[in-house]
């Protein structure tokens, strides 16, 4: 059974990274944790019931069933009128406590997401000083699964009553029925006795399964839970299987549009053609919302355009195999995140047979060396959940020292230096110069000092490409590349004073 549920929940976390982005948007985190832990722990918890207590019981039953019906067949079918009680109770309350688990289910999985949202954004509610309102998220919460709960005790005891009741008074029918007939000399007193004694092994499993019948069903509407995502149609659609040892880095987007399936109506890239040669620098640049993590989210295949295609040294995205693909980009983001687990470790992610030797190489290149090594556990230092224990540049210079390591041919940087302090800064800026070299690399900036040396600019509004070519070109164009440099200018010295 172990192995089962083991299988069980590798199948959820398998389905889970195939799931496309388009679904998951739209799922909170503990929604998601709650399938894989709790519906699973319903499930595992009704297998153990039925294989240690009510298998064993209903073998012992069914044998003494056979027993009593070669003594007296007559007296057997007093057991028939078990069949009613359990119709007319499935009439009145199957339905009532489908719904009650279902409604049950869906409060368990709203206070999973709400108590893990709040928990992963504990700063922000302390810094804010909020305690109290993200206590009342969590009661408002609580409170719906609690009622759930009462809701689903008091149906689940209705029907276990009713049933209960019923095969009482179904023993009653059998010991009247057993005494007339042995009185009328139909049968034997012993035979009679016989059946007194082993009707209550014939009706042990079902009490048993009287008593379980609030984890069967919580078990059931969890399978169903489990059922909902693994058999999910909201799946990428990327079936290509085609792979090269390393590509070279060349990129084309031809006619692409793109709106996300949240909101179909607002066209977020419109029409957009652009080539990336390969090892060339490219920014994008422009207001937030004009579209530029979404051309990055559409060249990882994380979304498929709406119309149009990406293609890739020459060849359609939806040829490559996707997942394959991805191992060939490397992205480094404003907030990096780290896993649990040592700094060796989170390094090594990006290439599981790295030698420690190589490890050491990329924090060099990184710049990352100098500060672990000045940890008491050094390269074993537990960085704790999400890198919580280190600093913004520390946790930077590991993701790049990560990007190095996996050595690919295209890069993509998502204000990998917004938000720090200038020493920091100029440590990560010449880490990924180091990083740079050779590669296709895409930046996505809004300090648009960060990008100087970047071969081309692509200025982005609404979607639309509406400027290019390099830092020097744009600045005397006074076009909308030279506006937003103005509007950083004044923003910086209004921050200075």
């Amino acid at each position: 059974m172990a192995q089962v549920m083991v299988e069980l929940r590798s199948r959820i976390f398998y389905r889970l990274q195939f799931l496309s982005f388009s679904y998951l948007d739209g799922q909170k985190t503990g929604r998601l944790l709650s399938k894989y832990a709790f519906d699973t722990q319903k499930v595992e918890g009704l297998l153990y019931m039925i294989l240690n207590q009510l298998l064993p019981d209903l073998v012992m039953g069914v044998a003494i069933l056979a027993i009593l019906a070669w003594m007296n067949w007559v007296l057997l079918l007093v057991l028939l009128l078990a069949i009613p009680v359990y119709a007319s109770a499935k009439i009145f309350f199957f339905g009532k406590i489908k719904k009650v688990n279902h409604d049950n289910r869906i409060a368990q999985e709203k206070l999973t997401g709400t108590a893990s949202e709040y928990i992963s954004a504990l700063r922000l509610v302390r810094s804010f000083g909020e305690e109290d309102q993200a206590e009342q998220a969590l009661e408002v919460s609580s409170s719906t699964f609690a009622s759930s709960r009462v809701a689903q005790s008091y149906v689940n005891a209705l029907f276990g009553t009713y049933v209960h009741v019923g095969m009482q008074m179904l023993s009653l029918i059998l010991i009247a029925g057993g005494a007339i007939m042995a009185i009328q000399g139909h049968v034997t007193i012993g035979t009679l006795f016989a059946f007194m004694a082993g009707f209550g092994y014939i009706l042990h499993p079902i009490h048993l399964f009287i008593g379980m019948s609030e984890h069967y069903f919580a078990a059931q509407e969890g399978y169903m839970s489990i059922k909902e995502l693994v058999d999910s149609e909201y799946v990428e659609q990327w079936n290509g299987t085609h792979r090269e040892e390393r590509i070279d880095g060349n990129i084309s987007y031809r006619g692409v549009s793109f709106s996300y399936p949240s909101a179909p109506e607002k066209t977020v890239i419109d029409n957009l053609n652009l080539e990336l040669k390969a090892g060339e620098s490219v920014a994008f640049v422009g207001p937030s919302g004009s579209g530029k993590s979404t051309l990055a989210n559409l060249l990882l295949g994380l979304y498929a355009p709406t119309s149009g295609r990406i293609f890739i040294d020459e060849m359609p995205q939806s040829v490559w195999d996707m997942r394959w693909m991805r191992r060939q980009v490397a992205v480094v983001m404003q907030d990096s995140i780290l896993l649990s687990g040592s700094i060796f470790d989170n390094i090594r992610f990006a290439r599981p047979t790295a030698t420690a030797e190589e490890v050491h190489h990329a924090a060099q290149q990184a710049n990352a060396e100098e500060f672990i090594l000045r940890m008491q556990e050094g390269y074993d230092t537990l960085v704790g959940e999400r890198g919580g224990s280190l600093s913004g540049g520390q946790r930077q210079r590991i993701a790049i020292a990560r990007s190095i390591l996996r050595n690919p041919p295209v890069l993509i940087l998502v204000e990998a230096t917004s938000a720090l302090d200038y020493e920091s800064e100029r440590l990560i800026q010449e880490a990924l110069e180091r990083l740079s070299k050779g590669r296709t690399v895409i930046t996505i900036a809004h300090r648009l000092s960060t990008i100087k040396n970047a071969d081309r600019i692509i200025v982005l509004r609404d979607g639309v490409i509406v400027e290019q070519g390099n830092f020097k070109e744009l600045s005397d164009q006074k076009g909308v590349f030279s506006e937003l440099i103005t509007a950083q200018s004044v923003g910086s010295k209004f921050l200075d004073t």
